[in-house]
């Protein structure tokens, strides 16, 4: 945890030094079949080296979220692609937790690395069809047991998803969306988002992080939103 307070040496700047060099532990609260939660993720990994973060991947389930539904507004035409798409990221979220105490955080950073670009970039009809192989793609990817896929069908695996969706609901709202932030300081504070269909890099990927800080720090302040006119690009 951060308990002293960062020297701001300027937005353009691509490190900040300090006198003791220490990390910055930022949970990311994510749904593995959430786009826009993917497009955020990317950008954090980039911005992560030159701020001195650590992430940790934490559950979040929409399946859940939604009790099994979809929410308002979902459009007709994509339900049933919609509950697949909840159920089987479901499924690999409790992958995420069997892999997560097995073998540790780094296991579930792997794994979502090797999820992005299978689920997004593979039309959802034919990867449907596959009858959930992406899962057991990633593990070995990963180099892991393949033992861990059993995890995608026991419920026990659903304790832990839901005890850290609590903790984004305590810092984003209830029933929050994904992505959720939570930056571990003193005290802690986090954000649902922030949702973008493009994420920026380079020196505009670390200004963006630094005025998110400074927001999100203020107590008072709540809600910055307008219309999204873009899809996400994952």
């Amino acid at each position: 945890m951060c308990l002293l307070p960062r020297r701001w040496v300027g937005p353009t700047s691509s490190r900040r030094t300090d006198s003791v060099n220490h990390m910055r532990n930022v949970s990311f609260f994510v749904d593995p079949s959430c786009p826009w939660a993917w497009v955020t993720s990317r950008w954090l990994v980039d911005v992560a080296p030159a701020r001195d973060l650590t992430i940790t991947w934490k559950s979040y389930c929409i399946e859940i979220r939604d009790e099994y539904d979809l929410a308002p507004g979902f459009p007709p035409e994509r339900r049933a692609l919609g509950l697949k798409a909840h159920e089987l990221s479901h499924r690999m979220l409790r992958v995420f937790e069997a892999a997560r105490a097995q073998v540790g955080e780094s296991a579930v950073d792997a794994l979502y690395a090797q999820w992005g670009p299978r689920y997004f970039g593979t039309d959802h009809v034919v990867l449907f069809a596959g009858g959930g192989s992406i899962i057991g793609d990633c593990l070995a990817a990963c180099g892991m047991d393949s033992s861990l896929a059993d995890a995608q069908g026991d419920e026990k695996w659903d304790a832990p998803i839901l005890e850290s969706m609590q903790i984004a609901y305590a810092f984003a709202g209830q029933k929050a969306q994904t992505p959720t932030i939570v930056i571990e300081s003193d005290p802690p504070y986090g954000f649902k988002g922030p949702v973008m269909s493009e994420a920026p890099t380079g020196e505009e990927a670390l200004r963006f992080w630094d005025a998110i800080q400074v927001i999100a720090k203020q107590q008072g302040f709540f809600e910055l939103m307008r219309p999204r006119t873009a899809a996400p690009k994952p």
